[in-house]
Protein backbone atom coordinates (compact mmCIF):
# COMPACT_ATOMS: atom_id res chain seq x y z
CA UNK A 1 0.00 0.00 0.00
CA UNK A 2 1.31 3.43 -0.90
CA UNK A 3 2.06 5.88 1.85
CA UNK A 4 -0.27 8.77 2.59
CA UNK A 5 2.50 11.19 1.63
CA UNK A 6 2.94 9.52 -1.78
CA UNK A 7 -0.78 9.45 -2.47
CA UNK A 8 -1.25 13.11 -1.55
CA UNK A 9 1.83 14.12 -3.51
CA UNK A 10 0.62 12.24 -6.59
CA UNK A 11 -2.89 13.70 -6.39
CA UNK A 12 -1.65 17.27 -5.96
CA UNK A 13 0.94 16.80 -8.69
CA UNK A 14 -1.76 15.63 -11.11
CA UNK A 15 -3.91 18.65 -10.23
CA UNK A 16 -0.99 21.02 -10.79
CA UNK A 17 -0.03 19.36 -14.06
CA UNK A 18 -3.64 19.49 -15.29
CA UNK A 19 -3.91 23.17 -14.38
CA UNK A 20 -0.57 23.81 -16.07
CA UNK A 21 -1.68 22.11 -19.30
CA UNK A 22 -4.89 24.13 -19.39
CA UNK A 23 -2.94 27.32 -18.80
CA UNK A 24 -0.42 26.37 -21.49
CA UNK A 25 -3.24 25.78 -23.99
CA UNK A 26 -4.81 29.11 -23.09
CA UNK A 27 -1.49 30.92 -23.48
CA UNK A 28 -0.98 29.22 -26.84
CA UNK A 29 -4.35 30.30 -28.26
CA UNK A 30 -5.34 33.53 -26.51
CA UNK A 31 -2.48 35.85 -27.69
CA UNK A 32 -2.95 34.69 -31.29
CA UNK A 33 -6.66 35.34 -31.22
CA UNK A 34 -6.13 38.72 -29.59
CA UNK A 35 -3.64 39.86 -32.25
CA UNK A 36 -5.68 38.47 -35.13
CA UNK A 37 -8.85 40.19 -33.90
CA UNK A 38 -6.94 43.46 -33.78
CA UNK A 39 -5.58 42.99 -37.32
CA UNK A 40 -9.03 42.00 -38.64
CA UNK A 41 -10.51 45.17 -37.12
CA UNK A 42 -7.99 47.25 -39.06
CA UNK A 43 -8.70 45.32 -42.25
CA UNK A 44 -12.41 45.95 -41.77
CA UNK A 45 -11.68 49.64 -41.45
CA UNK A 46 -9.61 49.61 -44.67
CA UNK A 47 -12.30 47.64 -46.53
CA UNK A 48 -15.02 50.09 -45.45
CA UNK A 49 -12.85 53.04 -46.51
CA UNK A 50 -12.17 51.51 -49.92
CA UNK A 51 -15.88 50.76 -50.40
CA UNK A 52 -16.85 54.34 -49.66
CA UNK A 53 -14.30 55.64 -52.19
CA UNK A 54 -15.11 53.27 -55.05
CA UNK A 55 -18.90 53.15 -54.67
CA UNK A 56 -19.68 56.19 -56.89
CA UNK A 57 -16.21 56.82 -58.36
CA UNK A 58 -15.82 57.23 -62.13
CA UNK A 59 -12.48 55.42 -61.92
CA UNK A 60 -12.83 52.84 -59.11
CA UNK A 61 -9.26 51.58 -59.40
CA UNK A 62 -7.71 55.04 -59.06
CA UNK A 63 -10.07 55.92 -56.23
CA UNK A 64 -9.17 52.71 -54.40
CA UNK A 65 -5.43 53.27 -54.78
CA UNK A 66 -5.74 56.73 -53.32
CA UNK A 67 -8.02 55.72 -50.47
CA UNK A 68 -6.07 52.72 -49.11
CA UNK A 69 -2.84 54.57 -48.35
CA UNK A 70 0.77 54.28 -49.45
CA UNK A 71 1.29 50.92 -47.75
CA UNK A 72 -0.83 49.37 -50.52
CA UNK A 73 1.48 50.93 -53.12
CA UNK A 74 4.77 49.43 -51.87
CA UNK A 75 5.72 46.28 -53.81
CA UNK A 76 5.12 43.08 -51.84
CA UNK A 77 4.51 45.04 -48.68
CA UNK A 78 2.17 42.39 -47.33
CA UNK A 79 -0.80 44.78 -47.51
CA UNK A 80 -2.95 43.88 -50.52
CA UNK A 81 -6.52 44.50 -51.67
CA UNK A 82 -8.67 43.01 -54.40
CA UNK A 83 -11.92 44.58 -55.64
CA UNK A 84 -14.55 43.08 -57.89
CA UNK A 85 -17.58 45.11 -58.90
CA UNK A 86 -20.46 42.93 -60.05
CA UNK A 87 -19.16 40.29 -62.45
CA UNK A 88 -16.23 42.44 -63.59
CA UNK A 89 -12.54 41.65 -63.29
CA UNK A 90 -10.57 41.90 -60.06
CA UNK A 91 -8.95 45.25 -59.37
CA UNK A 92 -5.66 44.76 -57.51
CA UNK A 93 -3.49 46.97 -55.36
CA UNK A 94 -0.12 48.11 -56.76
CA UNK A 95 1.65 46.26 -53.93
CA UNK A 96 0.74 42.92 -55.53
CA UNK A 97 2.59 43.66 -58.74
CA UNK A 98 2.14 40.61 -60.95
CA UNK A 99 1.40 38.15 -58.12
CA UNK A 100 -1.88 36.27 -57.94
CA UNK A 101 -3.86 35.56 -54.78
CA UNK A 102 -6.38 32.73 -54.64
CA UNK A 103 -8.72 34.41 -52.19
CA UNK A 104 -11.98 32.82 -51.04
CA UNK A 105 -15.22 34.67 -51.58
CA UNK A 106 -17.34 35.86 -48.64
CA UNK A 107 -19.63 33.26 -47.07
CA UNK A 108 -23.40 33.44 -46.83
CA UNK A 109 -23.17 36.13 -44.15
CA UNK A 110 -21.47 38.39 -46.63
CA UNK A 111 -18.03 38.42 -44.96
CA UNK A 112 -15.28 36.00 -43.98
CA UNK A 113 -11.82 35.85 -42.42
CA UNK A 114 -9.13 33.52 -43.73
CA UNK A 115 -5.42 32.66 -43.82
CA UNK A 116 -3.41 32.04 -46.97
CA UNK A 117 0.17 31.97 -48.20
CA UNK A 118 1.23 35.12 -49.99
CA UNK A 119 4.19 36.01 -52.16
CA UNK A 120 7.72 35.98 -50.74
CA UNK A 121 6.68 33.34 -48.17
CA UNK A 122 4.34 35.74 -46.47
CA UNK A 123 1.63 34.58 -44.07
CA UNK A 124 -1.46 36.60 -44.93
CA UNK A 125 -4.49 37.24 -42.79
CA UNK A 126 -7.37 38.27 -45.03
CA UNK A 127 -10.81 39.80 -44.69
CA UNK A 128 -13.44 39.62 -47.43
CA UNK A 129 -16.81 41.36 -47.49
CA UNK A 130 -19.61 41.76 -49.97
CA UNK A 131 -21.03 45.31 -50.09
CA UNK A 132 -24.29 46.38 -51.79
CA UNK A 133 -24.19 48.45 -54.99
CA UNK A 134 -26.28 49.22 -58.04
CA UNK A 135 -23.99 47.05 -60.17
CA UNK A 136 -24.78 43.80 -58.37
CA UNK A 137 -22.59 44.21 -55.31
CA UNK A 138 -18.95 44.93 -54.59
CA UNK A 139 -16.58 42.32 -53.15
CA UNK A 140 -13.57 43.77 -51.35
CA UNK A 141 -10.71 41.58 -50.06
CA UNK A 142 -8.03 43.10 -47.84
CA UNK A 143 -4.98 41.23 -46.51
CA UNK A 144 -2.04 41.88 -44.20
CA UNK A 145 1.18 39.95 -43.61
CA UNK A 146 1.23 38.60 -40.04
CA UNK A 147 4.36 36.42 -40.28
CA UNK A 148 6.42 38.56 -37.90
CA UNK A 149 3.53 38.81 -35.50
CA UNK A 150 3.12 35.01 -35.62
CA UNK A 151 6.84 34.55 -34.93
CA UNK A 152 6.64 36.94 -31.99
CA UNK A 153 3.63 35.04 -30.62
CA UNK A 154 5.51 31.73 -31.02
CA UNK A 155 8.54 33.07 -29.13
CA UNK A 156 6.25 34.46 -26.45
CA UNK A 157 4.48 31.11 -26.12
CA UNK A 158 7.80 29.27 -25.85
CA UNK A 159 9.03 31.58 -23.12
CA UNK A 160 5.75 31.31 -21.28
CA UNK A 161 5.84 27.51 -21.58
CA UNK A 162 9.37 27.44 -20.13
CA UNK A 163 8.34 29.77 -17.32
CA UNK A 164 5.24 27.70 -16.66
CA UNK A 165 7.33 24.52 -16.51
CA UNK A 166 9.71 26.07 -13.99
CA UNK A 167 6.79 27.39 -11.96
CA UNK A 168 5.20 23.93 -11.92
CA UNK A 169 8.45 22.38 -10.68
CA UNK A 170 8.72 24.98 -7.94
CA UNK A 171 5.09 24.40 -6.96
CA UNK A 172 5.64 20.63 -6.86
CA UNK A 173 8.67 21.08 -4.62
CA UNK A 174 6.77 23.54 -2.42
CA UNK A 175 3.74 21.29 -2.05
CA UNK A 176 6.04 18.37 -1.21
CA UNK A 177 7.67 20.42 1.54
CA UNK A 178 4.28 21.52 2.82
CA UNK A 179 3.08 17.93 2.92
CA UNK A 180 6.22 16.82 4.75
CA UNK A 181 5.74 19.62 7.24
CA UNK A 182 2.05 18.84 7.66
CA UNK A 183 2.68 15.10 8.18
CA UNK A 184 5.68 15.63 10.47
CA UNK A 185 3.51 15.10 13.59
CA UNK A 186 2.75 11.60 12.31
CA UNK A 187 6.49 10.91 12.13
CA UNK A 188 6.77 12.18 15.70
CA UNK A 189 4.09 9.71 16.72
CA UNK A 190 5.98 6.87 15.00
CA UNK A 191 9.21 7.93 16.75
CA UNK A 192 7.38 8.02 20.10
CA UNK A 193 6.06 4.48 19.57
CA UNK A 194 9.56 3.28 18.77
CA UNK A 195 10.86 4.96 21.93
CA UNK A 196 8.20 3.15 23.95
CA UNK A 197 9.24 -0.10 22.28
CA UNK A 198 12.89 0.51 23.25
CA UNK A 199 11.91 1.47 26.79
CA UNK A 200 12.85 5.12 26.37
CA UNK A 201 10.73 8.04 27.60
CA UNK A 202 8.30 9.33 25.02
CA UNK A 203 6.33 12.55 25.15
CA UNK A 204 4.55 14.33 22.33
CA UNK A 205 4.25 18.06 22.79
CA UNK A 206 4.02 18.86 19.09
CA UNK A 207 1.22 21.16 18.02
CA UNK A 208 -0.36 19.36 15.08
CA UNK A 209 -3.27 20.10 12.74
CA UNK A 210 -6.75 19.60 14.16
CA UNK A 211 -7.23 16.31 12.29
CA UNK A 212 -3.96 14.79 13.63
CA UNK A 213 -3.84 16.19 17.17
CA UNK A 214 -6.30 13.62 18.67
CA UNK A 215 -4.10 10.75 17.51
CA UNK A 216 -0.98 12.38 19.01
CA UNK A 217 -2.82 12.95 22.28
CA UNK A 218 -3.84 9.29 22.32
CA UNK A 219 -0.23 8.16 21.75
CA UNK A 220 0.94 10.49 24.51
CA UNK A 221 -1.63 9.06 26.92
CA UNK A 222 -0.63 5.54 25.88
CA UNK A 223 3.03 6.28 26.67
CA UNK A 224 2.17 7.59 30.15
CA UNK A 225 -0.18 4.69 30.79
CA UNK A 226 2.50 2.23 29.68
CA UNK A 227 5.04 3.68 32.12
CA UNK A 228 2.53 3.72 34.97
CA UNK A 229 1.45 0.15 34.29
CA UNK A 230 5.01 -1.14 34.28
CA UNK A 231 5.65 0.61 37.57
CA UNK A 232 2.53 -0.94 39.13
CA UNK A 233 3.48 -4.42 37.92
CA UNK A 234 6.94 -4.19 39.39
CA UNK A 235 5.60 -2.79 42.64
CA UNK A 236 2.98 -5.55 42.90
CA UNK A 237 5.53 -8.32 42.28
CA UNK A 238 7.87 -6.80 44.85
CA UNK A 239 5.10 -6.66 47.44
CA UNK A 240 4.20 -10.29 46.73
CA UNK A 241 7.79 -11.44 47.17
CA UNK A 242 8.11 -9.62 50.48
CA UNK A 243 4.81 -11.06 51.65
CA UNK A 244 6.06 -14.59 50.95
CA UNK A 245 9.36 -14.18 52.79
CA UNK A 246 7.86 -14.75 56.26
CA UNK A 247 5.93 -17.96 55.33
CA UNK A 248 9.04 -19.28 53.63
CA UNK A 249 11.13 -18.55 56.71
CA UNK A 250 8.60 -20.44 58.84
CA UNK A 251 8.66 -23.40 56.45
CA UNK A 252 12.45 -23.37 56.41
CA UNK A 253 12.51 -23.43 60.21
CA UNK A 254 10.04 -26.36 60.17
CA UNK A 255 12.25 -28.24 57.71
CA UNK A 256 15.26 -27.71 59.95
CA UNK A 257 13.29 -29.03 62.95
CA UNK A 258 12.26 -32.13 61.00
CA UNK A 259 15.86 -32.76 60.00
CA UNK A 260 17.03 -32.45 63.64
CA UNK A 261 14.23 -34.75 64.79
CA UNK A 262 15.43 -37.48 62.46
CA UNK A 263 12.64 -37.23 59.91
CA UNK A 264 15.05 -36.92 57.00
CA UNK A 265 12.56 -37.96 54.28
CA UNK A 266 9.96 -35.41 55.39
CA UNK A 267 12.68 -32.74 55.79
CA UNK A 268 13.96 -33.36 52.25
CA UNK A 269 10.42 -33.21 50.83
CA UNK A 270 9.68 -29.91 52.57
CA UNK A 271 13.10 -28.51 51.66
CA UNK A 272 12.54 -29.42 48.01
CA UNK A 273 9.26 -27.53 47.91
CA UNK A 274 10.87 -24.55 49.63
CA UNK A 275 13.65 -24.49 47.02
CA UNK A 276 11.08 -24.62 44.22
CA UNK A 277 9.17 -21.72 45.75
CA UNK A 278 12.33 -19.64 46.20
CA UNK A 279 13.48 -20.30 42.64
CA UNK A 280 10.03 -19.39 41.31
CA UNK A 281 9.95 -16.14 43.30
CA UNK A 282 13.49 -15.25 42.17
CA UNK A 283 12.64 -15.95 38.54
CA UNK A 284 9.45 -13.88 38.63
CA UNK A 285 11.24 -11.02 40.35
CA UNK A 286 13.87 -11.02 37.65
CA UNK A 287 11.19 -11.05 34.95
CA UNK A 288 9.55 -8.07 36.61
CA UNK A 289 12.89 -6.29 36.47
CA UNK A 290 12.91 -6.80 32.71
CA UNK A 291 9.96 -4.43 32.48
CA UNK A 292 11.81 -1.91 34.65
CA UNK A 293 10.27 0.91 36.59
CA UNK A 294 9.50 2.76 33.39
CA UNK A 295 11.37 4.34 30.49
CA UNK A 296 15.05 5.13 30.83
CA UNK A 297 17.38 7.36 28.87
CA UNK A 298 20.58 5.63 29.97
CA UNK A 299 20.99 3.09 27.20
CA UNK A 300 23.74 0.47 27.15
CA UNK A 301 27.30 1.75 26.68
CA UNK A 302 28.70 -1.56 25.55
CA UNK A 303 32.46 -1.18 26.00
CA UNK A 304 32.46 0.81 29.27
CA UNK A 305 29.85 -1.26 31.07
CA UNK A 306 31.13 -4.64 29.90
CA UNK A 307 34.64 -3.73 31.05
CA UNK A 308 33.25 -2.95 34.50
CA UNK A 309 31.32 -6.23 34.49
CA UNK A 310 34.43 -8.19 33.45
CA UNK A 311 36.46 -6.70 36.32
CA UNK A 312 33.74 -7.68 38.80
CA UNK A 313 33.67 -11.26 37.48
CA UNK A 314 37.46 -11.56 37.72
CA UNK A 315 37.24 -10.58 41.38
CA UNK A 316 34.34 -13.00 41.94
CA UNK A 317 36.41 -15.85 40.47
CA UNK A 318 39.71 -14.65 41.90
CA UNK A 319 40.69 -18.19 42.95
CA UNK A 320 41.23 -18.96 39.24
CA UNK A 321 43.26 -17.17 36.59
CA UNK A 322 40.75 -16.19 33.92
CA UNK A 323 41.35 -14.07 30.83
CA UNK A 324 38.20 -12.29 29.67
CA UNK A 325 38.82 -10.80 26.22
CA UNK A 326 36.35 -8.09 25.15
CA UNK A 327 36.12 -7.31 21.44
CA UNK A 328 33.47 -4.61 21.83
CA UNK A 329 32.96 -1.40 19.80
CA UNK A 330 32.57 2.02 21.41
CA UNK A 331 28.85 2.07 20.77
CA UNK A 332 25.72 3.00 22.68
CA UNK A 333 22.80 0.63 22.16
CA UNK A 334 19.21 1.85 22.76
CA UNK A 335 18.60 -0.99 25.22
CA UNK A 336 17.90 -0.94 28.94
CA UNK A 337 21.20 -0.91 30.83
CA UNK A 338 19.98 -3.07 33.72
CA UNK A 339 18.58 -5.69 31.36
CA UNK A 340 21.85 -5.89 29.42
CA UNK A 341 23.97 -6.13 32.58
CA UNK A 342 21.67 -8.93 33.78
CA UNK A 343 21.93 -10.74 30.45
CA UNK A 344 25.69 -10.43 29.94
CA UNK A 345 26.32 -10.97 33.64
CA UNK A 346 24.60 -14.36 33.54
CA UNK A 347 26.26 -15.40 30.28
CA UNK A 348 29.76 -14.38 31.39
CA UNK A 349 29.28 -15.83 34.86
CA UNK A 350 28.24 -19.13 33.30
CA UNK A 351 31.31 -19.02 31.04
CA UNK A 352 33.57 -18.24 34.02
CA UNK A 353 32.26 -21.26 35.93
CA UNK A 354 33.17 -23.63 33.08
CA UNK A 355 36.14 -21.99 31.34
CA UNK A 356 39.64 -23.31 31.89
CA UNK A 357 41.44 -20.00 31.34
CA UNK A 358 40.01 -17.96 28.45
CA UNK A 359 36.69 -16.32 27.55
CA UNK A 360 36.12 -14.21 24.42
CA UNK A 361 33.17 -11.83 23.99
CA UNK A 362 32.66 -10.24 20.57
CA UNK A 363 30.00 -7.67 19.56
CA UNK A 364 29.61 -6.70 15.89
CA UNK A 365 30.24 -3.10 14.92
CA UNK A 366 27.52 -0.83 13.54
CA UNK A 367 28.76 -1.39 9.98
CA UNK A 368 28.08 -5.13 10.27
CA UNK A 369 24.86 -4.98 12.32
CA UNK A 370 23.21 -1.54 12.21
CA UNK A 371 19.78 -2.81 13.34
CA UNK A 372 20.70 -5.27 16.10
CA UNK A 373 23.10 -6.15 18.88
CA UNK A 374 24.91 -9.25 17.60
CA UNK A 375 27.21 -10.97 20.10
CA UNK A 376 29.15 -14.21 20.51
CA UNK A 377 30.62 -15.55 23.79
CA UNK A 378 33.06 -18.47 23.71
CA UNK A 379 35.02 -20.27 26.40
CA UNK A 380 37.70 -22.95 26.48
CA UNK A 381 35.88 -25.17 28.95
CA UNK A 382 34.75 -28.79 28.47
CA UNK A 383 31.68 -27.70 26.51
CA UNK A 384 28.18 -29.10 26.78
CA UNK A 385 27.11 -32.62 25.76
CA UNK A 386 25.05 -32.64 22.57
CA UNK A 387 22.05 -33.99 24.48
CA UNK A 388 22.00 -30.87 26.65
CA UNK A 389 22.55 -28.20 23.94
CA UNK A 390 18.92 -28.09 22.85
CA UNK A 391 17.69 -27.88 26.43
CA UNK A 392 20.01 -25.16 27.78
CA UNK A 393 18.02 -22.41 29.41
CA UNK A 394 15.29 -24.77 30.61
CA UNK A 395 14.21 -24.14 34.19
CA UNK A 396 15.80 -26.60 36.65
CA UNK A 397 18.26 -28.04 34.10
CA UNK A 398 21.83 -28.38 35.42
CA UNK A 399 24.45 -30.42 33.64
CA UNK A 400 26.68 -30.67 36.73
CA UNK A 401 25.27 -30.62 40.26
CA UNK A 402 28.76 -30.00 41.66
CA UNK A 403 28.93 -26.54 40.16
CA UNK A 404 27.61 -23.64 42.28
CA UNK A 405 24.29 -22.03 41.47
CA UNK A 406 20.67 -22.99 40.99
CA UNK A 407 20.69 -23.40 37.17
CA UNK A 408 18.46 -20.35 36.76
CA UNK A 409 20.97 -17.99 35.09
CA UNK A 410 20.39 -19.17 31.51
CA UNK A 411 16.63 -19.17 32.17
CA UNK A 412 16.87 -15.45 32.96
CA UNK A 413 18.92 -14.98 29.79
CA UNK A 414 16.18 -16.69 27.77
CA UNK A 415 13.53 -14.48 29.38
CA UNK A 416 15.44 -11.31 28.51
CA UNK A 417 16.04 -12.42 24.93
CA UNK A 418 12.35 -13.29 24.52
CA UNK A 419 11.35 -9.93 26.03
CA UNK A 420 13.32 -8.12 23.31
CA UNK A 421 12.17 -10.41 20.51
CA UNK A 422 15.70 -11.69 19.91
CA UNK A 423 17.30 -15.08 19.45
CA UNK A 424 19.99 -17.11 21.23
CA UNK A 425 21.78 -20.22 20.07
CA UNK A 426 24.12 -22.58 21.92
CA UNK A 427 26.72 -24.56 20.00
CA UNK A 428 30.23 -26.01 20.42
CA UNK A 429 33.03 -23.47 19.98
CA UNK A 430 35.26 -24.32 17.04
CA UNK A 431 37.90 -21.78 18.11
CA UNK A 432 38.23 -22.50 21.86
CA UNK A 433 36.64 -25.92 22.22
CA UNK A 434 34.05 -25.01 24.85
CA UNK A 435 30.57 -23.52 24.54
CA UNK A 436 29.71 -20.88 21.95
CA UNK A 437 26.71 -18.61 22.61
CA UNK A 438 25.34 -16.59 19.67
CA UNK A 439 23.02 -13.75 20.66
CA UNK A 440 20.99 -11.32 18.54
CA UNK A 441 18.77 -8.54 19.92
CA UNK A 442 16.91 -6.29 17.45
CA UNK A 443 17.12 -2.57 18.19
Amino acid sequence: MKSLLSRLSLAMALVLIGAGLLLAFALQDFPRRLVEDYVVSRLQHDADLIYVRVLDALDPEAAAQGAAGTVYDLPLSGHYFLIRMGDGPWLRSRSLWDEELAVPLPDARGESTFHLDGPARQKLLGYAKRYPSTEGGIVIVVTEDVARVADAITHFSQRMAAGLFIALLLLLVLQRRLLLRGLAPLQDAVAACRQIERGEPASLGTQAPREVQPMLDAVDRLARHHAQRLGRIRHAVGNLSHALKTPLAVLQHRADELAQAGSSDAARAVQGQIDIMRNTIERELRRARLAGAGPTREGFEARTQLQTLARALRQLHAERTLEIVLDVPERRFPLDREDMLELFGNLLDNACKWAAARIVLHIDDVADAPDALVCTIEDDGPGVPPDFLGRLGTAGLRSDEQRPGHGIGLVIVGDIVAQYGGSIDYAPSAALGGLRVCLRLPL
